[in-house]
């Protein structure tokens, strides 16, 4: 799919069809976001993918953080991809001047991204999930504590096939100048 195309038919999916994603689409996910740049190739995350029933019960239980949730319809979603962010190893100039986690988020989004895009080549639906309770996914999924959950990506196969619905966007000038702000 050219790539224009693809970004233009990529969006966040929140209506699943209980047909299960096989294993081998979510571990071809997973590879590609792990083949994503990271500052200092430091690639500072490790991802969990959840397709078991009690698991993403208890998943879907943390997503909702005393009433705050993005994904009131985590019941029907038939997996998760939940990324955490791994202690980056950096060059040692990088450490001494910027510390060791300072790319580590955006490497993570580049890693989600890529992995959203491989999802929509599939065939198959995507949401990043940003709201969830820390101290719920860290008990839910026995995830170390000092390793901070960033983000949750919701996988399946679409309800529907239907055309992407138009992307609204700010108007370009409003976003982009040059060479000064």
């Amino acid at each position: 799919m050219e790539f224009e195309v693809l970004q233009n038919t990529r969006e966040s999916c929140r209506a699943y069809s209980s047909r299960p994603v096989p294993r081998e689409q979510l571990d071809r996910l997973v590879e590609v976001a792990h083949l994503s740049p990271s500052g200092c190739n430091a690639q500072p995350w490790h991802f969990i993918i959840v397709d078991e029933p009690e698991a993403k019960a208890k998943l879907v239980d943390a997503l909702d953080d005393e009433g705050l949730t993005g994904c009131p319809w985590g019941d029907a979603v038939p997996a998760f991809i939940v990324i955490c962010e791994e202690y980056a190893n950096v060059m040692p100039g990088v450490k001494e001047r910027y510390g060791t986690q300072r790319f580590a988020q955006m490497d993570i989004g580049m890693a989600a991204m890529g992995l959203c895009y491989a999802a929509t080549e599939m065939g198959l639906g995507t949401c990043m999930i940003g709201t969830f309770s820390d101290r719920k996914m860290h008990e839910a999924l026995g995830i170390p504590e000092e390793r901070p959950v960033r983000l949750v990506i919701t996988v399946g196969f679409p309800a529907q096939e239907a055309a992407p619905r138009k992307k609204v966007r700010k108007p370009l000038d409003e976003v982009r100048t040059y060479n000064h702000w």
